[in-house]
């Protein structure tokens, strides 16, 4: 029928560009906790990016705790299944280049089953290996995309997939641009929110996929409990950007995590950085103050900016040097970065 109204839900995150603007990864996190039966993802991956060639995360990218805790969640709270298509590792479109666009990031179908079940260990401690194995066995499903059960085209390349789409309880579905793995990007997309749509979607699309390429060899539940040990996350610690533990990607101890001893070297660094520039304290802290608002001030209302605004302008010397004031605000562009109040939050 097609006189019918589909029900569409936009989500979307500005990621980097912005301090506070990552209403997506929210959306998603909620979409697979409330699953009750069954979580269908055709992905292109879901583990962060690696160093090329290698199965090593990139410096300080961790795998996404909040997605895979969730899925770990709902497999073990509510016996929900979990089926997963990834793309093979490693597989460049076209005559590309792998620094231009890889379709894989090096996982494997068993790491990231892992790092799933890692979360039900971690939340659940209660739990035993005999449980755990149950559940990869009976309730947790990881492939890569194939064609007729081939994961290569007759030219021997690899098959890729670029998707990023998930199905819950086969009642609504995400279609967008937002991969679930470590990327601060700006992404956009749908969730469809019509039970006979989502099921004609699941119909000509997984469906099809699935049964071309599941096949029970991609995720043996001996090598995934074996792989419980194994410290994929990146092997260099740098420092947080935000303090979001709930978002998917890009914020705090979930993107770049770091200890209380290393926020203390980074603020001297930071400290000893801004010092040598001969800038005073009371500078950094008004320019900072103007330019980069705490997430507890970004709202005010109209009569409180213009207040503000007319303020500031008449404590403004009126002879000041535009060049000197540009001047000024270059030497301070780190701090206006919001460098200076990311590590008063990484610290407490």
């Amino acid at each position: 029928d097609k006189s019918k109204d589909v029900k569409l839900i936009s989500i979307g995150r500005q990621g980097s560009m912005t301090f506070v603007s990552r209403p997506s990864d929210a959306a998603i996190i909620a979409m697979i906790e409330s699953s009750k039966t069954v979580i269908r993802m055709v992905l292109q991956d879901i583990g962060p990016v690696t160093i090329p060639g290698t199965k090593r995360a990139l410096p300080g990218l961790t795998w996404p705790t909040a997605v895979l805790s969730a899925l770990g969640g709902a497999i073990y709270d509510r016996g929900v299944d979990v089926e997963i298509v990834l793309s093979n590792p490693g597989c460049i479109p076209g005559s590309l280049r792998g620094t231009e666009a890889c379709y894989g990031n090096g996982w494997s179908c068993v790491d990231v089953a892992s790092e799933i079940v890692k979360t039900i260990r971690k939340n659940h401690h209660k739990v035993n290996d005999a449980r755990l194995r149950a559940l990869v066995k009976d309730n947790l499903r990881i492939c890569f995309v194939r064609h007729n059960k081939s994961d290569s085209y007759e030219d021997g390349m690899s098959i890729g997939l670029h998707a990023k789409h998930f199905i819950i309880d086969d009642i609504c579905c995400y279609i967008g641009s937002q991969n679930l793995y470590t990327c601060d990007l700006a992404e956009w997309g749908l969730v469809v929110d019509d039970k006979e749509t989502v099921q004609n979607i699941k119909k000509t699309y997984f469906d099809r996929i699935w049964k071309n390429s599941y096949i029970q060899l991609d995720c043996d539940v001996d090598a995934v409990m074996d792989g419980l040990g194994v410290d994929r996350n990146g092997e260099f610690k740098l420092f947080n950007v935000t303090n979001h533990n709930d978002m998917i990607h890009g914020g705090g101890d979930e993107f770049y995590d770091i200890d209380e001893s290393q926020v203390k070297v980074l603020k001297e660094t930071y400290e000893s950085a801004m010092n040598s520039r001969e800038v005073s304290p009371e500078a950094r802290d008004d320019e900072c103050e103007r330019k980069t608002p705490s997430p507890s001030r970004v709202c005010k209302s109209t009569d409180e900016i213009g207040g503000e605004a007319a303020a500031s302008r008449e404590n403004e010397p009126q002879d000041q040097d535009e060049s000197d004031d540009d001047g000024n605000r270059n030497q301070l562009s780190l701090d206006c970065c919001g460098l200076r109040e990311s590590l008063e939050i990484a610290s407490g």
